[in-house]
């Protein structure tokens, strides 16, 4: 069943985010959910979620059933995200909607300032080998530009949020950046899975690894090489971030599935739960051609 049309959300949002932390200003974007600027009634509260992986729940979002009119998104990018929230409604996460313009070109803003990014003498990171493709690992589809688009959900039995992003590659400069981000994720998940590094004077631990994905026997194998999966447990500043993100690329669109709070984002479950939501997106692109 196709789900309804999602609201949009027209305040930060929530992200899984590697190096940021909840210090930020208000227009900033900060990677949990208690700032995701979703209504507090609609924000995730405590626990896990209580599905089993296997999608049983009846599907139906809630939301205003206001349409996605105003982003700049192609209707196939909107569609596609919207089949895979829909996916994600049949495992717990019904409040959802999608992510503003404006909101968005805050988030990729946050991202290019990156400190760590670039060249800021405080920034430490140990080994210092790990620097470079800790500081660039976080990559968002929404970097590729305006005609971009991302839904958030969330689940009152999950203490987080979850995000699907969808883009469509143009050009090489585009293929280019996918590629490094690829290599940056491999060369992390080979020598840096685990590293310390220090970020606005406040010190962090990092484990990093990577998820077993299951439902790749009826994927195609240019796209099972396009395929990434990492997760991360970052220990520091207010406690512990625990996240999960699936990216995978189909002909010239790029999917991105990402979890992030409590240590349920970080599992198996949500491996499997990762890997419906991006085959729901995915087969909507193929339909839509």
């Amino acid at each position: 069943m196709k789900p309804a049309p999602l609201p949009v959300f027209g305040a930060a949002l929530a992200a899984a985010l590697l190096l940021s932390a909840c210090g930020s200003a208000p227009d900033e974007v900060p990677d949990d959910a208690d700032h995701s600027g979703v209504d507090g009634e609609e924000a995730a509260t405590d626990g896990e979620t209580d599905g089993d992986g296997d999608g049983d729940g009846d599907g139906e979002a809630q939301g205003d059933g206001a349409s996605a009119a105003g982003l700049s998104a192609p209707d196939r990018l909107i569609t596609a995200a919207q089949e895979g929230a829909g996916r994600a409604a049949s495992f717990g996460f019904t409040e959802m909607g999608f992510v503003s313009d404006e909101v968005a070109g805050s988030y990729r803003e946050l991202l290019e300032e990156n400190s760590l990014a670039g060249e800021d003498p405080e920034a430490q990171v140990s080994p210092e080998a790990c620097a470079q493709p800790l500081a660039a690992v976080d990559f968002s589809p929404l970097l590729l530009g305006e005609e971009t688009v991302r839904a958030d959900y969330f689940a009152d039995s999950f203490s987080g949020a979850g995000s699907i992003e969808l883009a469509t590659l143009d050009g090489e400069a585009d293929q280019e950046r996918v590629a490094e981000h690829l290599g940056n994720v491999a060369a992390l998940l080979d020598s840096c899975r685990d590293t310390e590094f220090t970020l606005d004077g406040i010190d962090y631990e990092l484990r990093i690894e990577e998820p077993t994905l299951q439902d790749q026997n009826g994927v195609a194998s240019e796209q099972a090489e396009n395929t990434a999966a990492y997760s991360w447990e970052r220990s520091g500043g207010e406690g512990t971030t625990f996240a999960q993100i699936l990216f995978t690329q189909v002909d010239d669109d790029i999917i991105m599935v990402s979890f992030t709070g409590g240590e349920a984002a970080g599992s198996a479950e949500f491996t499997s739960i990762a890997e419906a939501i991006a085959a729901e997106a995915s087969a909507a692109l193929e339909t839509a051609e």
